[in-house]
C-alpha cells in the first residue's frame, strides 16, 4: 500500500511540474484558443508562486526591455524537485 501511495504522490508531483511548464510555456506562446487554458493555470498556480514573488522580484535583463523576466516559477520547479519530492520519497519509502 505504500509504495502505491508513493507512486500516486510521485505522478502528482510530475503533474503539477507539468502543468507549472505548459503555464509558462502558455504565457509566453498563447494562442487565443488557448488563453481561457492559460488563464485557468494562472488561477491555480498563483498561490504557489506569488509568495516566491515577494521574495524573488521579477526584473528586466536590459533597461528599456518590453517585458521583466520572472524567475519564481524555476525557483518553484527547483524547490519541488530538490526539496518536497525527495522528502516525501524518504517519508513513503
Amino acid at each position: 500500500m505504500i509504495s502505491t501511495l508513493r507512486d500516486l504522490i510521485d505522478l502528482a508531483l510530475k503533474l503539477f511540474a507539468l502543468g507549472l511548464f505548459i503555464d509558462v510555456i502558455l504565457s509566453w506562446l498563447a494562442p487565443p484558443p488557448l488563453r481561457r487554458l492559460q488563464q485557468a493555470l494562472d488561477r491555480f498556480y498563483e498561490p504557489f508562486l506569488n509568495p516566491i514573488r515577494r521574495c524573488v522580484r521579477p526584473f528586466r535583463v536590459f533597461p528599456n526591455a518590453p517585458q521583466a523576466v520572472d524567475l519564481s516559477p524555476l525557483i518553484l520547479l527547483l524547490l519541488i524537485w530538490w526539496l518536497v519530492h525527495p522528502f516525501l520519497m524518504w517519508v513513503f519509502s
